[in-house]
């Protein structure tokens, strides 16, 4: 199940923030590409609103698609520890959260 809580949604001014901050200079993200560190830190965020923040020990995340400023992603929860980054009808990332 997915809510507006399990939403990723990226703004220019929140990648540039991140490249000045990071100083990341791949001119890829000129182009409006998401980090996926900037990614994953947003989706860790809703990971542990859902599961227990306690016993998470490792995340392991494949990145499938790429995501552009703008574009709108769900994080879809799937059985105990797995889950999904959606786009649309597009699945653009796969992870499970590794616990105690």
């Amino acid at each position: 199940m997915t809510s507006i809580a399990n939403s990723l949604l990226f703004s220019l001014e929140e990648l540039q923030a991140y490249k000045k901050i990071s100083r990341d200079a791949n001119p890829i993200h000129d182009t409006g590409l998401v980090f996926g560190i900037l990614i994953m830190a947003k989706v860790e965020a809703i990971l542990s609103a859902q599961w227990d923040y306690q016993i998470i020990t490792k995340y392991e995340y494949k990145f499938l698609k790429p995501l552009f400023v703008g574009e709108r992603a769900q994080v879809k929860f799937l059985q105990e520890g797995e889950f999904e980054v959606w786009r649309e009808n597009e699945c653009i990332g796969k992870g499970v959260c590794i616990g105690k």
